[in-house]
């Protein structure tokens, strides 16, 4: 199981850094598109929007990883042990009072 967890998380980590490695590709294309403009609005549009973009793909892909990490660690290392539940057919016990 370890193995298989670990596997998943460093294909996911990979993954992470071909998206960030793109998307600062892409946001460095459109500060290029931006700065290159002279003054031409179509052209500025066009590179603040591709730096939108990169950067919005950029937090989405990095809140993925946090989603996978997270259902990985819960499914890994629960916070409720299932032997920790207690059974709702037992007879009750006397429990100590003060």
């Amino acid at each position: 199981m370890e193995d298989l967890v670990q596997t998943i998380s460093n294909i996911v980590g990979i993954l992470l850094g071909l998206v960030g490695a793109v998307g600062v590709g892409f946001f460095i294309y459109g500060a290029y598109l931006y700065l290159t403009a002279s003054g031409a609005p179509h052209q500025m549009e066009r590179g603040k929007s591709a730096m939108m973009t990169a950067l919005a793909g950029i937090v989405l892909a990095m809140v993925a990883f946090g989603i996978v990490e997270l259902v990985i660690g819960a499914v890994v290392d629960p916070a409720v042990d299932i032997g920790d539940i207690p059974d709702p057919n037992a007879a009750p016990t006397a429990q100590s009072g003060t």
